[in-house]
């Protein structure tokens, strides 16, 4: 088993469901101003479909759309 492996009797660990600005950097290996740029562009894109609300944190996006977004397979 790897190192993220869930304790004996648990199903899988919990995984984090937003990517911030660290994660985006190191996926990328892109700056912090690059990334928080594409973060700014990936929330405009889910508040105009209607998938998140204006009132979401910034600095922050959905993992799940950020690796599909930026065509990375964990």
């Amino acid at each position: 088993m790897g190192a993220l492996a869930a304790a004996p009797g648990v199903i899988s660990s919990p995984g984090k469901y937003y990517c911030g600005v660290a994660e985006v950097m190191e996926y990328l290996g892109c700056k912090e101003n690059k990334a928080y740029e594409l973060i700014r562009k990936l929330r405009e894109e889910l508040i105009e479909a209607g998938k998140l609300t204006p009132a979401y944190p910034q600095g922050k996006v959905p993992r799940k759309y950020f690796l599909e977004r930026c065509m990375i397979e964990e």
